[in-house]
C-alpha cells in the first residue's frame, strides 16, 4: 500500500507532536518532515515531494498563505491550514486548501479533514493515469480491428488487466468515467466521447448521453414508450435509455436480431 506522504509545519513544538500523534493513528500516513516556519516546508516540499501538506498560518520568517505561494505549482502537494485564526480563511480556500482547521479542534474533526484529503489525493492519482489511459488502450488494439480489445489501468496502487468485453456498462460522473464489470468499477478521469470513438460500435451502444452499454451483457432490453428503453444488465441493474436516442437503438436492435 502506497503511504500517504505527509509533511507537518507549526512553529510551536506541542502543536507539532500533536499532529504527529494523531496522524499516527493512521496507517496510510507517513510524516516525512517537521517544519518550524514557512522557509523549512517550502525546502521540505522541494526534497520529499509530499502529498499532503499540514500547515500553520501565523509563523514567523514566512507565514502559512505566503509558504503556499513559495512553493512551485509542479511540486504543490494537497494543504490543510491548521491554525487558530479564522480570519484567512477565505484567503486560504482562494489558494486551493483542501480544508482549514481553527484550533482547538477535536479528533472527529481532524479526521474529516484527513479523509477529504486522501479523496483528493485518490483523484490526483487517477488523474495522472488518465492521461496514460488513452494511450494504453491504443497500445493494445486488436491485431484484426482498429478498435481496442484490452487495457491497463492503476487503483490502488496496483494495475490491472482488463478486457473490453468484460465491461457491462460505462457511466460519465462529470469529469470522470465509471467503468462497470459484474463485481467491481474503476473510476478514470475521462470523457465519454473519447472512450466511445476507441470502441467497437458493433458491440458498445449509445444509449443515453451518460451512458454506453456492452450489447454482449444485455439481459433484456424493451420499450416502454415515450421513446425510452429500459435495459437490464447482466449485472442486474436496469439502465432507461436517452430519449433523444431511441431511432439509434431501434436500429442497433433491429441489427442484432437479423
Amino acid at each position: 500500500m502506497k503511504h500517504i506522504r505527509t509533511i507537518i509545519t507549526d512553529d510551536e513544538p506541542a502543536a507539532r507532536e500533536h499532529l504527529v500523534r494523531l496522524l499516527a493513528q493512521d496507517q496510510e500516513l507517513e510524516v516525512v518532515a517537521e517544519c518550524r516556519n514557512g522557509q523549512e516546508a517550502v525546502d521540505a516540499v522541494r526534497k520529499h515531494r509530499p502529498d499532503l501538506l499540514l500547515l500553520d498560518i501565523q509563523m514567523p520568517q514566512m507565514n502559512g498563505l505566503e509558504t503556499v505561494r513559495a512553493i512551485p505549482k509542479d511540486q504543490l502537494p494537497f494543504v490543510v491550514f491548521v491554525t487558530a485564526f479564522d480570519q484567512y480563511a477565505i484567503k486560504a480556500f482562494e489558494l486551493c486548501a483542501v480544508d482549514y482547521l481553527l484550533k482547538p479542534y477535536d479528533d472527529e474533526r481532524f479526521f474529516a479533514a484527513l479523509d477529504k484529503a486522501k479523496r483528493h489525493i485518490a483523484l490526483r492519482e487517477n488523474d495522472r493515469l488518465s492521461g496514460r489511459f488513452m494511450d494504453i488502450m491504443r497500445e493494445h488494439l486488436h491485431a484484426r480491428s482498429e478498435h481496442v480489445e484490452s487495457f491497463t489501468i492503476r487503483d490502488k496502487g496496483r494495475e490491472h488487466r482488463v478486457q473490453v468485453a468484460d465491461l457491462v456498462y460505462l457511466r460519465a460522473e462529470g469529469n470522470y468515467l465509471w467503468l462497470q464489470l459484474k463485481e467491481r468499477h474503476f473510476l478514470h478521469r475521462l470523457t465519454m466521447n473519447a472512450v466511445e470513438s476507441e470502441l467497437d460500435p458493433g458491440r458498445f451502444l449509445r444509449i443515453h448521453r451518460s451512458y454506453i452499454v456492452n450489447l454482449a451483457h444485455v439481459r433484456s432490453s424493451r420499450y416502454s414508450g415515450n421513446n425510452e428503453f429500459i435495459f437490464t444488465m447482466a449485472n442486474g441493474e436496469r439502465i432507461v435509455s436517452g430519449r433523444s436516442y431511441k431511432e439509434t437503438i431501434a436500429r442497433a436492435l433491429q441489427e442484432q436480431t437479423v
